[in-house]
């Protein structure tokens, strides 16, 4: 299965382990959002989402990119 916007490989989630939720498809990283960061360039889907960029720590230019939308084949 692949994301509909970034055509990345998706995976799906029973359970984060820290809850019995289930989760669905994500990004390979875990996320469900792919974020990217306007100061640096970086762009990513890590679970947990982070609330400054893992790169250049910069907490007001990360952005919500998309999130996954599984691609009908």
């Amino acid at each position: 299965m692949r994301c509909l916007y970034c055509e990345e490989s998706l995976r799906f989630v029973t359970s984060t382990g820290h809850d019995d939720a289930p989760r669905g498809w994500v990004h390979m990283e875990g996320g469900v959002y792919m974020m990217g960061c306007t100061a640096c360039g970086w762009s990513g889907a890590p679970w947990p989402s982070p609330s400054a960029c893992p790169r250049c720590g910069n907490m007001k230019q990360l952005r919500d990119l998309h999130c996954v939308i599984p691609k009908a084949s």
